[in-house]
C-alpha cells in the first residue's frame, strides 16, 4: 500500500507540472504570432494613387456652386422605388443633348427621397436613384468623368405635407450644373 501511495505522490505532481507547462508554451506561440502581426505591417506598401485615375470615373463634385437651370428637367420616381419611366427618360434625353452641348459643364445628380423609411435606407435609395440617372446620362453619351453623385434622402425635401402628392415631389433626382 505504501508503494502505491509513494506512486501516487510523485506521478501526479509530475503530471500535473508537464500539463501546465505544455499550456503554457501554446500561449507563447499566439503571442509571438500577436507581435509579428503588427511589424507585418510595416513591410506592406502604401497605394500610391495619383489624380485622375482609373479609380476615380466620376467627376469632381465638391464645392456649393452647383446650379439647377429652368431647361434641365428634375425627374420623379415611384414610391421605394428607382427605375426610370418613360416619361423619365424622355426629359432625361433633353437633358443629355444640352449636358452634351456645353463641354464646360460638370454635373451633380443629386438623390432624393420622402420622409417615410429610415434614414440609412433613404439614403441608400436616393443613391441608387441618383446612380440609375447617372447611369441612364452615360448610356445617352455624357462623359462619365464629368459627372457625379449625391444623395440626400430625406434631408431637402420640396414639400414637408404628409400627402402623395408631396411625397411625390420629394421622390427625385435633380441634375444640376456648374460652369468651369
Amino acid at each position: 500500500m505504501k508503494k502505491h501511495t509513494l506512486l501516487s505522490a510523485f506521478v501526479l505532481p509530475l503530471f500535473v507540472a508537464f500539463t501546465l507547462s505544455s499550456c503554457g508554451n501554446k500561449n507563447k506561440k499566439a503571442d509571438e504570432t500577436a507581435v509579428d502581426m503588427t511589424t507585418a505591417t510595416e513591410t506592406i506598401p502604401a497605394l500610391d494613387i495619383q489624380e485622375g485615375s482609373a479609380a476615380s470615373t466620376e467627376g469632381d463634385i465638391r464645392g456649393t456652386e452647383f446650379q439647377s437651370l429652368a431647361t434641365i428637367k428634375t425627374v420623379n420616381f415611384d414610391y421605394d422605388r428607382y427605375e426610370l419611366s418613360e416619361e423619365s427618360r424622355a426629359a432625361l434625353q433633353a437633358n443629355a443633348a444640352l449636358i452634351k452641348a456645353r463641354k464646360d459643364w460638370t454635373v451633380l445628380v443629386e438623390g432624393h427621397c420622402d420622409d417615410r423609411g429610415t434614414v440609412e435606407y433613404n439614403l441608400a435609395l436616393g443613391q441608387k436613384r441618383a446612380k440609375s440617372v447617372r447611369d441612364y446620362y452615360v448610356r445617352l453619351g455624357v462623359p462619365e468623368s464629368v459627372m457625379g453623385t449625391i444623395s440626400y434622402g430625406e434631408e431637402k425635401p420640396l414639400c414637408s405635407e404628409q400627402t402623395d402628392a408631396c411625397w411625390m415631389q420629394n421622390r427625385r433626382a435633380e441634375t444640376k450644373v456648374k460652369g468651369k
